[in-house]
């Protein structure tokens, strides 16, 4: 029973009483204009007791309505809102005590606020991918980062990866490298589960290209110097003519290996410029065309009559997809097929229908050295994808198991510009 029903049965049997008083004086003979001692003293009681209970009702009661408006104030969170002064010493005390409680809670949970939300902007704007799991090990959330680094096989390995361990995961057709760590963290006696990927693709790269450039210059040491010593012979004279000829080819086949290598290399900076993507290809239709008719190839292009403009060193583009064209002739091989190039708007590619590659491949293509030609160096779609990285390009080479077709596929940035026409 709540302390305001206290009061108002307490005020009802006052009420009672002077009632009570009243019929008793009337019992004993009196009357209202001429009231008894009884009546008199019953009556001043009652008065007494009246003005007892509103001064109760100022000291208790209305404090206690002040307090539970400020239980409320809290149940709803509410913590702009203070409680106003009563007037009374002891109300005042609690008062202010209350209000700098609400001023405490209410900075602390500011800064709270501005905790969560600036974790909250850095998990948005890192690179790093951050997925967040539930209880249960299902994905709750993921930043944006995370949105572009997933794929299925980064879910895969997601999937089987243990809590606490950490491995790496390449793309199959497409040379990005990623490291997914899988941890979590207390809250509320529960372990969160999350994973963090990093994309290793950059520092890897580096890692390769200094690598194989140290190669280079050794191979280039070394061919270099055998070179010489076949040289200083012709030009002495100590080699017999019978084998010019055949030193000759050697030399020639010495050069065009270490070029080879020394290409990879020494890539130029794109010199970028605004062109249409239709247009480039056209221009480089009969390269393309000499190359397939050789090996009796179909070569078809449904290229877009939309403008699709894209920034390109129209150069290397150019070498790039002789590179990839190249590749996929010598996967058909002498039985003959089909090579079909596609473009629409900031998107190039090529389709064919040859052998196709292996799943033991596929994680291997774009590493440095890697070959599946009896006579290959590795070096073809090592060139192709350093072009592509530094035209800021995304690209993959798969082949699709539903059709057995294999597809390179290039997205280019957008732009929003119009090309300039020749």
């Amino acid at each position: 029973m709540k302390l305001k029903h206290y009061f108002l049965a307490l005020g009802l049997g006052i009420v009672l009483l002077a009632g009570i008083a009243l019929f008793a004086t009337f019992r004993t003979g009196g009357d209202l204009k001429s009231p008894s001692c009884l009546f008199y003293v019953t009556e001043g009681f009652v008065l007494l007791l009246m003005a007892y209970l509103w001064l109760f009702y100022k000291k208790t009661i209305r404090p206690y309505d002040t307090l539970v408006s400020g239980m409320e104030l809290v149940r709803e969170l509410d913590l702009t809102t203070r409680l106003a002064p009563s007037g009374q010493h002891e109300t005042d005390v609690i008062v202010r005590t209350f209000n700098d409680l609400l001023n405490r809670l209410r900075n602390e949970h500011l800064k709270l606020e501005e905790q969560y939300s600036f974790l909250r902007l850095l998990i948005e704007a890192s690179p790093m991918g951050v997925v967040q799991c539930d209880i249960n090990g299902n994905i709750a959330s993921m930043n944006p980062a995370a949105r572009q680094m997933i794929s299925p096989a980064v879910e895969e390995a997601m999937g089987s990866l243990p809590l606490g361990e950490t491995t790496t995961v390449r793309i199959p057709g497409a040379p990005q490298l990623y490291r997914i760590s899988h941890q979590s963290f207390p809250d509320r006696g529960y372990q969160h589960p999350f994973f963090l990927i990093e994309s290793l693709t950059s520092e890897v790269r580096r890692a390769e290209k200094a690598a194989y450039e140290r190669v280079i210059r050794m191979i280039a040491h070394e061919v270099n110097n055998s070179v010489a010593g076949i040289v200083s012979l012709m030009v002495n004279g100590k080699l017999k003519m019978e084998d010019v000829d055949g030193a000759s080819e050697r030399l020639k086949a010495l050069s065009e290996f270490v070029t080879r290598f020394a290409e990879v290399v020494k890539i130029p900076q794109p010199q970028l410029q605004l062109c249409d993507l239709s247009e480039e290809v056209e221009a480089c239709r009969p390269f393309l065309e000499n190359l397939c008719q050789s090996a009796h190839v179909q070569l078809e292009f449904c290229l877009t009559d939309e403008a699709a403009p894209v920034r390109i060193d129209t150069i290397l583009f150019q070498q790039v997809l002789i590179n990839i064209v190249k590749n996929a002739v010598e996967s058909i091989g002498e039985r003959g097929g089909l090579i079909t190039i596609t473009s629409v708007p900031a998107r190039l590619t090529i389709t064919d229908n040859g052998r196709g590659i292996k799943p033991s491949v596929a994680p291997h293509l774009f590493t440095p050295f890697f070959s599946t030609k009896p006579q290959g160096q590795g070096l073809g779609l090592l060139l192709i994808r350093d072009i592509l990285t530094a035209h800021h390009c995304t690209f993959s080479l798969m082949t699709d198991p539903t059709d057995h077709s294999t597809r390179f596929i290039i997205q280019f940035p957008a732009s929003t510009q119009s090309p300039q026409k020749n």
